[in-house]
């Protein structure tokens, strides 16, 4: 395997599995770490009747193929532990669904989540209600003094999240803090809410960090 010129990111085509049924492939998605530019980081993913992505079931990580042998340097523990792997992985997940389409040219299923990112401050309480209604459509705050009383409940956690990661974005180091003076509530409080947010399904992923790539130079 070669690293195409200026790519740091390349996914393979799909292929069989054997002993897998037909409608199951596997890809590898390869990156190569801004912080560790000697190295690649391969994923493997499956893919269902060509449409949902699951894994990686894989983690390969060798020297890049085009780094002299003289500038090899030892792939042990140490720097596995380093590397950036949960944002390294974000960004192939990306890469993949662009890099793939289902039959009809959908973007593939993200088993794992959706990337969305963070809105604009004044565009928060709309887009925690879309979010409400997407996951949890059996919600109607028409539906009763109840229902209202839950919808009330999941928009507020789905504001909270969203004003977490939109600090979080922003490069904040504390961001629960930054929520929490924004609320006026203690960072544990905040805490406590983005639990439940995720447990309610509406703990929405930041997108990926691209910047964990490195990218080849001219």
């Amino acid at each position: 395997m070669t690293t195409p010129p200026q790519h740091p990111v390349w996914i393979t085509d799909p292929e069989p599995i054997e002993g897998a049924p037909d409608d199951v492939s596997q890809v590898y998605v390869s990156l190569v770490p801004a912080s560790d530019p000697h190295v690649i980081v391969r994923f493997q993913y499956v893919i269902h009747e060509g449409r949902k992505i699951e894994g990686p079931y894989a983690i390969h990580v060798q020297q890049a193929p085009d780094t002299p042998v003289e500038e090899w340097k030892p792939v042990g523990a140490t720097l596995i532990r380093d590397l950036p792997l949960t944002k390294l992985e974000r960004v192939a997940r990306m890469m993949l669904t662009f890099g793939q389409r289902t039959p009809e040219g959908a973007p593939l299923d993200l088993s794992a989540g959706v990337f969305e990112p963070p809105p604009a401050v004044e565009e928060i309480p709309a887009r925690a209600e879309k979010m409400v209604r997407s996951r949890h459509p059996d919600v109607d705050p028409d539906h009763g003094p109840g229902a209202l009383r839950r919808w009330k409940r999941l928009t507020k956690l789905a504001e909270v999240q969203l004003e977490y990661n939109a600090a979080a974005a922003r490069g904040e180091k504390a961001p629960a803090t930054v929520v929490a003076e924004q609320r006026g509530v203690s960072p544990a409080t905040v805490n406590t809410w983005l639990h439940h947010a995720k447990k309610e399904g509406l703990d929405a992923q930041l997108a990926p960090d691209i910047s964990v790539v490195a990218v080849a130079s001219e």
